[in-house]
């Protein structure tokens, strides 16, 4: 079997994040852009790392691809209970092995940000990798509505309430007018939308024709888009993955509505609701009005190459010195 075909098997198997589901990163990126890595031992696949691999301006490195939260080593743990000494050596094992993998491949750059059911970061910080915190917000239980209501804060029950009076209804659009009412959240900030249409499109398909994604807006009476998110889910929880408030509507507060809805989603399904949380002060300081638990992942990075070494060195010594001077 090829490891691709081992992999189909091992999500068949175990739980797997829609982000490293083959489906998902074939719409993505492509079939022929990703790859995955396996760790097999007594005729038992241990461990599973999807990686998208890109080559770019001479560059070659692993990294997130677009629209994609977490991707990297999933370890699937033995039925029997281990200790947690035992439980540690096992990760270690798997670990250099997949280090050992990655430090083959000649990159100059390898960065992937793992799910937070993984997070035994110590053998890649042995073996110098930089271990970048990252946090999400999560809502574990939302099987009781009242109680999910009864976590937000009350400045945000407030804007939630204000939102819902001026969303006419709430529904679904199509991926055209999704992709171009996006493009105005990032030119508001000055900014390219991170992916393609053309991706955006596959990963719009891929997400309806396998019954976990959603496109869901706040409507005006005349069907205007007041604000938008893109909902993607798997068998343990429903994800906020990309959306926000249209400029010139932002005033109206319905995308505070719109996320209030979301979680009625993740309710009706039975599953956890991720914000898909964010180190960004505005962001994490919105997600975390809606009472949600802060969750810790990381992001490992390694770089190879010198140039960029030195690149970066000089990128961190030029901020400093304007840091400086406007002190």
């Amino acid at each position: 079997m090829t490891n691709k075909e081992l992999f189909d098997k091992f999500c068949e198997d175990n739980y797997v994040c829609i982000y490293s589901k083959p489906w998902w990163l074939d719409a993505i990126v492509g079939p022929e852009n990703w790859d995955v890595w396996i760790y097999e031992k007594g005729g038992r696949v241990w461990a599973a790392m999807p990686y998208y691999l890109e080559e770019k301006n001479g560059i070659r490195r692993i990294t997130k691809p677009p629209l994609t939260q977490t991707n990297g080593l999933i370890v699937s743990y033995p039925k029997d209970p281990q200790s947690l000494a035992k439980r540690a050596s096992y990760e270690e094992e798997i670990c250099d092995a997949a280090i050992e993998f990655i430090e083959s491949l000649g990159l100059d750059l390898y960065e992937q940000q793992f799910q937070y059911k993984y997070n035994n970061f110590l053998p890649f910080f042995w073996h110098f990798y930089n271990v970048i915190p990252r946090y999400t917000y999560v809502i574990e239980d939302t099987s009781d509505m009242e109680k999910v209501d009864a976590g937000i804060s009350s400045k945000y029950k407030n804007m939630i309430r204000k939102g819902e009076k001026n969303v006419h209804h709430f529904g679904t659009i199509d991926a055209d007018t999704f992709y171009t009412e996006h493009e105005k959240i990032f030119a508001r900030q000055g900014l390219p939308v991170p992916f393609t249409r053309e991706q955006w499109h596959r990963v719009y398909n891929a997400a309806y024709e396998h019954g976990a994604g959603e496109v869901f807006a706040a409507l005006s009476e005349n069907n205007e888009v007041l604000s938008l998110s893109f909902l993607i889910w798997d068998e343990e929880s429903l994800y906020l993955d990309a959306g926000g408030p249209i400029p010139e509507h932002s005033r109206l507060q319905t995308y505070d509505a719109l996320v209030h809805k979301s979680i009625e989603k993740a309710h009706e399904k039975g599953l956890k609701f991720d914000f898909e949380g964010s180190v960004v002060k505005q962001i994490n300081h919105s997600f975390r009005e809606y009472g949600g638990r802060p969750v810790e992942y990381y992001r490992f990075r390694k770089v190879f190459n010198p140039d960029i070494i030195r690149k970066e060195a000089e990128d961190t010594i030029k901020r400093c010195s304007q840091n400086s001077n406007t002190q």
